[in-house]
C-alpha cells in the first residue's frame, strides 16, 4: 500500500525498478535519492557489506542528469 503511494509520488521510475521494498526506511531512501539526484555534488554511500551500497549508487546514477 505505501508502496504504490509511493510510486504515484516519485517522479522517475528508474529507482522503483532498482530498489526494491515497502517498509517505511526503504520509502525514505527512494525519496531521499530523488532529493539528491538531480544536485550537482558528489554522493558518497556508505554502509556494512551486503547493505545495497552499490544499488543505491546505480539507482542515483540512473536518476541523475550526469
Amino acid at each position: 500500500m505505501l508502496n504504490n503511494w509511493f510510486n504515484i509520488l516519485t517522479k522517475n521510475k528508474e529507482i522503483n525498478n532498482i530498489i526494491i521494498g515497502e517498509s517505511k526506511k526503504v520509502l525514505e531512501l527512494k525519496f531521499l535519492i530523488e532529493k539528491v539526484a538531480p544536485s550537482e555534488s558528489t554522493v558518497l554511500v556508505l554502509g556494512e557489506t551486503g547493505t545495497g551500497k552499490e544499488l543505491v549508487a546505480q539507482a542515483l546514477h540512473m536518476s541523475s542528469k550526469r
